[in-house]
């Protein structure tokens, strides 16, 4: 028997990690019917990238729009962050009462917050702002009701500890961490685009990172900027970069650091919970809004791993 399962809402090769955690669970042979999404800052994932992460043995079909998913029978749909209306109508229309399991994995930090913190996240992306409020709302309301299984990585009333089958997913992509990899006076900077999303100039956002890399000198290590996929490379000219290989927290290089830099991120938080790498946690001038705009539970998630928050 194959099971037919549809992937909405991938917008990273993370979330085909979170993904591909949950369809290890099913037993029989899988069917994957990609939905592919817009770019997401730039960034787009492909069908290569797709199969890279997903478990071996599974068909994968590209779907540009809904219209191309299954017509008739059950299905498993895995959705990222909150079940898509769209994808959803579209299966519905085409068979009325067919069953459908709604599992709903993890888009990163986000998915701890609340209609607040993501209507913030959709106006920073350049989102306007009724749309962005109607968006945080159906978001919101489809996550509250149409949600079947929660497939989280971390859990809340477990003091957000690791859930394993997903902690474990990322731990065999990253795969056997080669010991060369490792240097303990390599300190990590992951770079953010707040100077594209425009809530810093570039000047003082450089500033920034050059005071970081000139502490981190101090402490006798040398500072390794890693861009951001939607940042210009040629921005940090005058620092030692990082070719961005993928996800941080499944880059060796990065793993391996001695010491990991970045904001109150999805990446950082999991680096030093499913890795246990040391982190150091700053806030990039003009960002100070962002921290104090987290919800209780990103506060409560992120304290739980990572240090305060050091001033810019």
């Amino acid at each position: 028997m194959t099971r037919e399962v549809v992937l909405s809402g991938v917008r990273g090769r993370t979330h085909l990690v979170y993904a591909a955690s949950f369809l290890r669970t099913l037993t029989d042979r899988v069917s994957v019917h990609y939905l592919s999404g817009p770019d997401f800052l730039g960034a787009k994932v492909t069908s290569d990238e797709v199969l890279t992460h997903l478990p071996e043995g599974v068909r994968l079909e590209m779907c540009s729009s809904a219209d191309e998913l299954p017509p008739r029978g059950p299905l498993t749909y895995i959705a990222v962050g909150a079940p898509g209306l769209r994808p959803l109508a579209a299966m519905r229309r085409a068979q009325l009462f067919r069953r459908i399991d709604v599992v709903v994995v993890d888009e990163g930090l986000g998915s701890y917050g609340d209609r607040r913190t993501r209507y913030a996240a959709y106006r920073r992306q350049g989102g306007h702002a009724v749309r962005s409020a109607v968006r945080a709302a159906a978001v919101d309301l489809g996550a509250r009701t149409l949600t079947g299984t929660r497939w989280p990585l971390y859990l809340k009333d477990r003091d957000w500890a690791v859930f394993e089958p997903v902690g474990e997913e990322f731990r065999r992509a990253l795969g056997p961490l080669d010991p060369t990899a490792a240097d303990p006076r390599r300190a990590v900077f992951l770079s953010q685009p707040w100077v594209d999303l425009g809530l810093s100039s570039e000047d003082r956002y450089l500033a920034h990172v050059m005071r970081l890399a000139t502490e981190q000198a101090d402490l006798g290590r040398r500072l390794v900027v890693r861009p951001h996929p939607a940042e210009p490379p040629e921005r940090y000219r005058d620092f030692a970069t990082m070719v961005e290989v993928g996800p941080a927290e499944l880059d060796p290089e990065v793993v391996g650091a001695g010491l990991v830099i970045g904001a109150s991120s999805t990446a950082l938080l999991n680096l030093a919970a499913l890795h246990g790498t040391p982190v150091h946690r700053v806030r990039a001038p003009g960002t100070e809004h962002l921290e104090a705009r987290l919800s209780a539970d990103q506060r409560r998630l992120l304290s739980r791993y990572l240090p305060p928050v050091s001033p810019s």
